[in-house]
């Protein structure tokens, strides 16, 4: 018999762990606009953007904004204009 281990692909990002701290979730998606940040990553833009279709699928009237950071980690004036237009972000930050 085989061991399998699952660990939570959940992880804090490198050199900004005192800097940003999470809001609390908003109840619901409806009616907000969710906040797609790619840092480049290979499969990052990929994934966010099923994430972004699937979210548009389950919620009503969700507008969705894709963001660009060029590299990892994601500049910080990409992760205040994201804060700033949109009500909820997602990030896609390794391969």
């Amino acid at each position: 018999m085989h061991l399998l281990e699952v660990s939570n692909p959940v992880a804090q990002q490198r050199g900004m762990l005192n800097i940003l701290k999470p809001v609390a979730r908003p109840e619901s998606l409806d009616g907000k606009t969710v906040g797609l940040i790619w840092s480049g990553t290979h499969g990052g833009d990929l994934a966010l953007n099923r994430a972004g279709e699937m979210i548009q699928e389950r919620y009503s009237n969700v507008s969705v904004n894709f963001y660009t950071g060029g590299h990892y980690p994601t500049p910080p004036d990409i992760v205040k204009q994201a804060a700033k237009e949109c009500d909820v972000v997602i990030g896609a930050t390794a391969d």
